[in-house]
């Protein structure tokens, strides 16, 4: 993966990049604690179940699809080359809903050639950027 020059964007899919992801989300838990809205952080993975890999073309439609379904206030960070993380403000409010317009929007598997799987986490009161990423990893998917 390569990152703009300013540090902040993915070059590839112009989605945050991990450095500024993890700020943003620093920033969003303190957000979070102050108004006590929790937020959710959504994971998805994404390959190409005929393929060790996926094409860059797969990639860069993913990501364009994944920022029309998100608000402009969802921070979305590629954090691997196929896992992409969003931080959801006000995630009890939110969250499902949206996961479930995940799982729907069948433009995110670039007509049928990806395999989605989604996990989603909330946070606890006074829980930390790395013990909420932790938690994440081992969240359970769903499957689309």
């Amino acid at each position: 993966m390569l990152f703009s020059h300013d540090g902040i964007h993915d070059s590839q899919t112009h989605l945050a990049s991990p450095s500024y992801f993890y700020d943003q989300l620093r920033r969003e838990i303190s957000l979070a604690t102050r108004t006590e809205k929790p937020l959710a952080l959504i994971k998805i993975l994404f390959d190409n179940p005929e393929s060790d890999q996926v094409r860059a073309y797969d990639i860069l439609h993913f990501s364009h699809e994944l920022t029309q379904l998100t608000r402009r206030e969802d921070c979305i960070g590629r954090l691997g080359v196929n896992e992409v993380v969003i931080i959801v403000r006000d995630g009890h409010g939110n969250a499902e809903l949206f996961v479930n317009r995940l799982l729907d929007a069948t433009s995110l598997t670039v007509n049928h050639t990806l395999h989605i799987r989604i996990g989603v986490i909330f946070a606890r009161n006074n829980e930390d950027s790395l013990k909420l990423l932790d938690r994440l990893d081992r969240a359970e998917f769903v499957t689309r």
